[in-house]
């Protein structure tokens, strides 16, 4: 199974479909691309993810989020319209998680994914992905193919 295909992103939170469209690289300005490649990945934060998620399924947090319509086109909107859910952005800061975090660290991991699962496509992704993020992501797949958030599970 591999993990952060688009379709188990996406199925993981509709909050992350803007990403998703953001993640097949149209039009990212330079800035975007920069913060995506200097964002440090994290088991910590990453496992945060998964309590947050678990936690808005709990409170029902979820069915609003899967709700929600975003036409973003950049980092900086997204992170807006994650912050403007004060519900969802509550549950994510109690987990200790930014709205930096909720938008830039699923992109990360879905780029340091593919370069991973398809090492030819890692020079066209040399723009937005760190080394150290490819590394973090080979380092810790077994940890990571059990995070239900990032492979659509429930």
């Amino acid at each position: 199974m591999r993990l952060l295909s688009g379709a188990a992103l996406a199925a993981a939170l509709v909050l992350f479909a803007p990403m998703a469209a953001l993640a097949k690289g149209s039009d990212i300005s330079p800035a975007d691309l920069s913060q995506l490649k200097s964002y440090t990945l994290s088991m910590d934060k990453i496992n945060a993810m998964q309590a947050a998620m678990d936690d808005a399924k709990r409170s029902g947090m979820d069915k609003k989020l899967n709700s929600t319509s975003d036409n973003a086109q950049s980092l900086a909107q997204m992170e807006a319209n994650v912050k403007a859910m004060p519900g969802a952005m509550a549950i994510f800061a109690k987990h200790g998680l930014s709205a930096h975090d909720v938008v830039v660290m699923p992109l990360a991991l879905m780029d340091a994914g593919m370069c991973v699962a398809y090492p030819s496509a890692a020079p066209k992704l040399a723009d937005r992905v760190a080394p150290a993020q490819v590394a973090f992501y080979k380092q810790h797949q077994a940890d990571l193919k059990k995070v239900k958030w990032l492979s659509g599970g429930e």
